[in-house]
């Protein structure tokens, strides 16, 4: 059987192997590794193709990338024809038949023509990342599609303000180029660039020499010159310059500062400068390459015509010319920097500091465990003589007995004493007191059951018996213990037992004292419900009252209204009596005339007009009066045309302000003019005394001329009623506490403070709407009413 069992382990383990070993080749077959060719002009051997060479290779880690790179080196500087070109593109078809690549880095002139003109031809549609290209005119973008990349450009005017800052004293730049095609271009360039400089610095280019004759010409420069070496490679006699030799030939012995704009210039003699790196231009066509290989679309990538240039400098010119590190740009290379002796042995150094921090690390934690240990020894005596002290003066007993034992102690404290009235020692003698027969024998069966029932389910237990000490007092006890399994010993348990009397019977007086409190909160809270009740009653007879009182002022202003034109219809019809009996007494005398009658006919026109037209205004303010003291007073549910209503209402309410210099106007939506409401009249009524009270009361106080607005509106299914006056506004505590009962700023003067707390009331509870208040201190007050056009019965707050 165990052979067996054997043989299925062997073949699990190597059935796991094979799995491990075969799933990275699966893997590997699934994700086929893509190809990159970068197309470099020059030869392999150039300094400036090795650094970009580098550049490429560093940001695409083609290893870590699954990547292949293909690295070609037309070496069009020593070879250029057509025929050769020709030729190198039928070498190219054939070397790289059937690989398709994922891009193609390209590097200077030569690479980037030769792909314009021949990329279709051999690798259609591939995206091309050019770098090194000078001179990109916009013609040589537009006849073909997936191109970017970045140009080639000097940075001549950083370099030369540089120059200026590190020199003060200079006046003057001269400028050296070769007269080559590259030279000429470079040399428009940096004219350019530097055009607006020359109000600071002249500036002067070399002529077309020999290059001995020029390195004489620079010795001769005054001291306040710097020169700026751009791109030389050959001499006016054709001689052509690698740019080792140039560097030395022209910089040799020269006693002012040399400043240069290509990285393979920064040789002995020259500072440095804002420099164009073959690794800085590689570096930057790979960060684009590695874009496109993630998925991003080469036509959204701009080509960068800034260049990517970098500030670098040589350590030695910099002491030399005693030029602070601080005040060149941030971020400058700093070559040729000499390594300190750290850096030649930092790797011995390291190790041999890692082992003397181990060995200090391992003796420190010596010494802090050796400490810690003491200080642990130092508290376990203490914690000792604590747990001594503390046995001895709790009113307790802490105990220890044998597990399923009937109470067979192992353990007992001082606390027996105090507790059962035993010592320690007779409750452990083998002859001595049994703790159990201590327990009532009502309690004791009961108690031991609990606590096997207990723990069963969990190391913890607690319960609560009675005692019976040696003088025979009967005390309630509680026990709390925990079930202890120690290796190599008997399972015990421990624990603690207190005295409870007192406590069952502060227990007991406090129950007693709950149900005592109970009834007085059951009798406090019956008092509390009659006294609410009363009090609702009384703010609904407050409330009741308030209203009755703005009825009874509105019957007393349309008294003191109808007045007026009965007054007048009474005098107009008493005089048409006396002059009616006087024309009698003519007729009976016999002395009655044509022109009495006539004259009597006229009067009695125009005192019967006067009469009636009096009469019909007392009868109108009569019949307003009516219906709205009707709806007052009995709060019907009827349906009315507001805007009417309204009118109606301010008809009834105008003695209260006819006799002062405010006004109130009533306007209304067309939409809303014709509105038919089904509502309250008498709250609608109630609503606008109150408010125009307060308005008259509290807004106009001390002003003359005031002027209430109420227009109507409708909102979808509401009605909308906006009630603005021009007084002396509110502050915020009184805005907040408008709707308050009781609340009013003339208390002690006549105001109660219940009437804008009775429009909120009506409005919310009787309209079933909603009402908002906004005032600031002498913007006057405005309120927003909103309550259905068609209203139910009243509802409940």
């Amino acid at each position: 059987m165990k052979r067996c069992q054997l043989s299925v382990s062997v073949i699990l383990l190597g059935m796991i192997w094979t799995v491990l070993v075969m799933l990275p080749s699966s893997l590997h077959a699934q994700n086929e590794p893509r190809h990159v060719l970068l197309l470099n002009s020059y030869h392999q051997r150039m300094t400036w193709v090795k650094n970009l060479t580098r550049a490429v290779e560093n940001v695409l880690e083609p290893e870590k990338n699954n990547l292949i790179l293909h690295i070609e080196n037309m070496d069009a500087k020593m070879v250029f024809s057509r025929e050769y070109f020709v030729a190198y593109k039928k070498l190219l078809a054939e070397r790289y038949k059937g690989i398709s690549f994922s891009v193609i880095i390209s590097s200077d002139n030569y690479a980037f023509d030769f792909l314009r003109f021949h990329r279709d031809d051999l690798w259609p549609d591939i995206p091309v990342v050019f770098c090194g290209v000078a001179d990109i005119e916009p013609y040589m973008l537009k006849a073909v599609s997936s191109f970017t990349g970045i140009e080639e450009a000097p940075s001549p005017r950083t370099t030369v303000e540089q120059i200026l800052r590190n020199h003060p004293n200079i006046k003057k730049i001269f400028v050296i180029n070769d007269h080559l095609k590259t030279g000429n271009s470079w040399r428009r360039y940096i004219l350019k660039e530097l055009m607006d400089l020359e109000s600071r610095v002249i500036i002067e280019h070399n002529i077309k020499e020999p290059i001995d004759r020029l390195h004489q010409r620079l010795l001769s420069l005054g001291e306040d010159t710097a020169i700026l070496l751009g791109v030389y490679f050959s001499d006016s006699e054709g001689q052509l310059l690698t740019f080792e030799k140039a560097g030395d030939l022209l910089t040799e012995g020269l006693s002012i500062p040399v400043y240069c704009l290509l990285a393979f210039n920064l040789r002995k003699g020259v500072i440095g400068g804002d420099v164009i790196s073959g690794y800085f231009q590689g570096e930057s066509a790979a960060k684009m390459a590695k874009r496109i290989l993630a998925g991003t679309d080469v036509n959204s990538i701009p080509v960068i015509r800034a260049g990517a240039n970098k500030f670098m400098f040589r350590y030695p010119e910099l002491q030399r010319w005693n030029i602070a590190e601080d005040s060149l740009p941030k971020g400058s290379i700093i070559l040729e920097r000499p390594v300190s002796f750290f850096t030649v042995y930092r790797k011995y150094i390291i190790i041999v500091g890692i082992i003397i921090g181990v060995l200090f690390l391992i003796v420190l934690l010596q010494m802090m465990h050796i400490a810690r240990r003491r200080i642990v020894e130092k508290e376990l005596r203490k914690s000792r003589r604590q747990f001594s002290v503390l046995l001895k003066n709790m009113p307790g007993m802490a105990y220890r007995s044998v597990f399923g034992s009937n109470w067979l102690m192992r353990f007992v404290s001082d606390g027996s004493k105090e507790l059962v009235g035993y010592s320690p020692e007779e409750l452990l003698k083998d002859e001595g007191v049994s703790f159990s027969s201590l327990i009532v024998n009502e309690d004791r069966e009961n108690a031991r059951k609990t606590i096997d029932e207990q723990l069963e389910h969990s190391d913890n237990f607690s319960i609560e018996y009675r005692l019976q000490s040696s003088s025979g007092k009967v005390r309630n006890v509680l026990e709390r213990g925990r079930y202890v399994k120690e290796s190599e010993e008997e399972p015990v348990v421990e624990g603690f037992i207190t005295d409870v009397t007192n406590l069952k019977n502060t227990q007991a007086e406090l129950a007693a004292l709950n149900q005592e409190l109970e009834d007085r909160v059951q009798r406090r809270t019956a008092e509390l419900e009659t006294s609410l009740t009363n009090l609702r009653t009384a703010h609904k007879q407050l409330i009741e009252a308030e209203k009755l009182a703005s009825l009874g002022g509105l019957v007393a202003g349309i008294a003191h209204e109808i007045n007026t034109p009965l007054g007048i219809g009474l005098t107009s019809t008493t005089y048409l009596q006396e002059r009616l009996a006087t024309l009698e007494n003519e007729y009976k005398a016999g002395s009655f005339k044509r022109s009495t009658l006539e004259k009597f006919m006229q009067v009695a026109d125009e005192g019967l007009a006067a009469a009636v037209t009096n009469l019909s205004r007392a009868a109108s303010l009569v019949q307003n009066f009516k219906q709205v003291a009707v709806d007052q007073t009995s709060e019907v549910l009827r349906e009315v045309t507001l805007y009417e209503y309204l009118g109606k209402v301010l008809a009834s309410l105008r003695p209260r302000w006819k006799h002062s210099s405010h006004t109130i106007e009533l306007h209304a939506e067309e939409e809303a003019k014709e509105t038919i409401v089904k509502t309250y009249p008498g709250v609608i009524m109630q609503i606008m005394s109150n408010l125009i009270n307060n308005s008259l009361i509290h807004g106009f106080e001390e002003m003359e001329n005031g002027v209430v607005k109420i227009l109507l509106s409708r909102t979808n299914g509401d009605i909308c009623i906006d009630y603005q006056d021009n007084g002396k506004g509110m502050t915020p505590e009184q805005k907040q506490r408008i709707f308050e009962p009781f609340f009013t700023t003339k208390m002690g003067s006549g105001g109660s403070g219940l009437g804008m707390h009775i429009v909120w009331n009506l409005v919310t509870r009787k309209l079933g709407g909603v009402i908002e208040c906004h005032s600031e201190v002498g913007q006057g007050a405005k309120f927003i009413i909103t309550f259905p056009i068609s209203s139910g019965s009243e509802t409940e707050g």
